[in-house]
């Protein structure tokens, strides 16, 4: 028997690994000699294992749906961002998700519909309308509960990346007290793409370096705290445009953001109705009710509005009167 294979044993004794399966050690030349893939896992991939709190085995025990039980065997739950809404945005890791037509989807009302054409298990969509997100949040849990009782592969379809301002954390413990550890596909947050999508660079070079991402809804619908205004830095609000005229008044009123700071509100992103309207601190409410701009929106509030579009024209935002709304294409 070869040293080599008896040095993976000690490796993995002195680790502490109690059951253990070790691999046929294969040669340089069968790898890359002959091109072949090997469909043999790293040692610390074949030996990983989550770990969870004795709190949450408890939280599970008591639900009847402790890990390793009868009750939820079996069961799997997915946690997927779907990005802005341009199917084309999707990862492969969520498109290859969505595409299995033996699950149960449950996703959030603002998932794009072309999206949302693309599973192809069943389907059930949550209207969390603004004011009642806690209702709508319970009847998650429900089927989300209801889908592991069936052993089904339950699908949780996010729109942008789930753990941005998309309850995914507060999910993801929900889902441990069920019994069940998800696992997380990164979608393509708004925060970054929706900006690029219009045109706008959310940094550049003597106009803007720094990015805070907001939201506009703190916990039970307060409005979170605001920072100071810095004219070299860009905030991106997710979440906003329904308090929009509130949150102008207070950038201006507590953060000390001058009236005409460049604002821009990027409407379903990435989707074929795709809108950006632009005006300013002072302007932007009344515009955005003026063309009834609806969620999901993105706003950008700073100097880099400006530093694309200046040149072209597309937004004359150099005169806090003027404003342009217009109808752009998402990536080919």
């Amino acid at each position: 028997m070869s040293v080599i294979w008896w040095l993976h044993a000690l490796l993995l004794l002195l680790e502490g690994v109690a059951c253990f399966v070790i691999l046929p050690i294969r040669s340089g030349h069968d790898i890359v000699g002959h091109g072949a893939r090997s469909n043999a896992l790293p040692l610390n991939y074949q030996n990983e294992k989550i770990h969870l709190s004795s709190a949450n085995s408890a939280i599970r025990k008591r639900n009847g749906l402790n890990e390793g039980s009868e009750k939820n065997k079996g069961a799997r739950i997915t946690l997927v961002g779907s990005g802005p809404g341009d199917p084309d945005l999707l990862t492969v890791a969520a498109y290859r998700i969505i595409s299995d037509p033996e699950i149960l989807c449950i996703a959030d009302r603002l998932v794009s519909e072309e999206i949302l054409n693309l599973v192809r298990g069943e389907l059930r969509v949550v209207r969390k309308a603004p004011g009642c997100q806690e209702q709508g949040q319970d009847e998650i849990f429900n089927w989300v509960k209801e889908g592991v009782r069936k052993k089904k592969h339950v699908v949780r379809l996010k729109i942008g990346d789930p753990f941005v301002f998309g309850r995914g954390g507060e999910e993801v413990l929900k889902f441990r007290e069920m019994g069940v550890e998800p696992k997380v596909i990164p979608g393509v947050s708004a925060a970054f793409s929706a900006p690029l999508l219009a045109n706008i660079p959310v940094t550049h070079r003597g106009v803007s370096n720094q990015v805070v991402m907001c939201t506009g809804y703190g916990r039970n619908n307060t409005s979170p705290d605001l920072i100071q205004y810095h004219k070299e830095q860009t905030v991106v609000f997710l979440m906003a445009v329904g308090r929009l005229r509130k949150l102008s008044f207070n950038l201006c009123h507590m953060a000390k953001y001058p009236k005409d700071t460049p604002v821009a509100v990027v409407e379903k992103a990435g989707c074929p109705e795709q809108r950006t309207l632009v005006g300013t601190l002072h302007t932007i409410a009344d515009l955005a009710e003026e063309h009834q701009i609806k969620p999901p929106s993105t706003i950008i509030v700073g100097e880099v509005v400006n530093v694309l579009h200046a040149e072209e024209k597309t937004f004359p935002v150099h005169d806090v009167v003027q404003h342009a709304l217009y109808q752009s294409s998402p990536v080919e």
